[in-house]
C-alpha cells in the first residue's frame, strides 16, 4: 500500500470568490487611479474626481447585495475586501509620493 501525503490543508478558492475579489480591486483601483489622476491634471478637485470614490462604492454595493441575494456570502466578503484594499494600497501609494516630495522639494530649496 503506497504511503499517504499529508494534506497541506490549503485549497484553491473558488472561481466566484476569485472572480469577486478581482472584481472589487479593479473598480477600487480605477476610481482611486481616476480621483487621484485627475486632481493631479488639473491640480485640484474636479467633478470626476470627487464623484468617482462615491460612484464605486455605489456600484460595490449594489454588487454586494446581489451576491448575497443569490446566497454567496463569501464572494461578497471578498469584493469587499478587493475594493478596500485597493484604495488603501492606493492611499499608501499617495502618502508615500507626498513624502518622497517633501523631502525632494527640501533637499532641492536647501542647496541653494
Amino acid at each position: 500500500m503506497p504511503p499517504r501525503q499529508a494534506r497541506t490543508g490549503v485549497r484553491a478558492m473558488p472561481r466566484d470568490v476569485r472572480l469577486a475579489g478581482f472584481a472589487g480591486l479593479g473598480v477600487g483601483a480605477l476610481a482611486a487611479a481616476t480621483a487621484y489622476f485627475s486632481y493631479v491634471r488639473w491640480g485640484g478637485p474636479t467633478l470626476a474626481g470627487v464623484t468617482a470614490i462615491p460612484l464605486s462604492m455605489l456600484v460595490i454595493g449594489t454588487l454586494y447585495v446581489q451576491l448575497v441575494r443569490r446566497r454567496m456570502p463569501r464572494a461578497s466578503n471578498w469584493l469587499a475586501l478587493g475594493y478596500t484594499a485597493a484604495i488603501l494600497f492606493v492611499t499608501v501609494l499617495l502618502a508615500v509620493e507626498e513624502t518622497v516630495r517633501g523631502i525632494y522639494q527640501e533637499l532641492y530649496v536647501g542647496s541653494w
